[in-house]
């Protein structure tokens, strides 16, 4: 199974690149420096910053909790850089859980209404993986809640 759906929006960002390079910039840090607070490697902030390359989801919300912003906000896609971390610790399978059953749908259903196998939430529950931000936009999406919240980074739902 794909990690990203074909023709994935999130290969590269030329925004991503300018926020973060930004960032760094007006924190005054190195990239090394900024890499070790963020608790990811130097390699995925090199590759962020001169080469526009979107890390992988856990690395984006590792950087995004860092900066204490919105994933989308980093990504250029929402101009609202507000951001309230959760109160308690939520994994994206508790919430896609507590989701799923707020509306009372199957996860067989849910996969049948968006891009991703039919399977793709029990691999990503049995591999303990996330989906690349292309579905979770789309899961996101279908709940009519934010990224963030589904990620368990916010209990805000917008």
């Amino acid at each position: 199974m794909a990690k990203r759906p074909d023709g994935t929006e999130y290969a590269t960002s030329a925004k991503f690149q300018k926020y973060l390079n930004k960032v760094i910039d007006d924190l005054g840090m190195q990239k090394v420096q900024f890499a070790e607070a963020a608790g990811v490697s130097t390699s995925v902030i090199i590759r962020a910053t001169l080469y526009q390359i979107v890390p992988s989801i856990k690395s984006l919300i590792k950087i995004a909790d860092y900066l204490q912003v919105p994933i989308l906000y980093m990504l250029g896609e929402s101009e609202d850089a507000h951001f309230s971390p959760a109160k308690e610790s939520t994994t994206f399978f508790e919430r896609l859980e507590q989701l799923t059953l707020e509306n009372d749908e199957k996860y067989s259903a849910l996969s049948h209404k968006a891009t991703f196998a039919p399977n793709a939430v029990y691999e990503w529950i049995r591999t303990n993986s996330l989906p690349s931000l292309d579905y979770l936009k789309q899961l996101a999406n279908h709940f009519n809640v934010s990224v963030d919240y589904l990620l368990g980074r916010t209990d805000d739902r917008h």
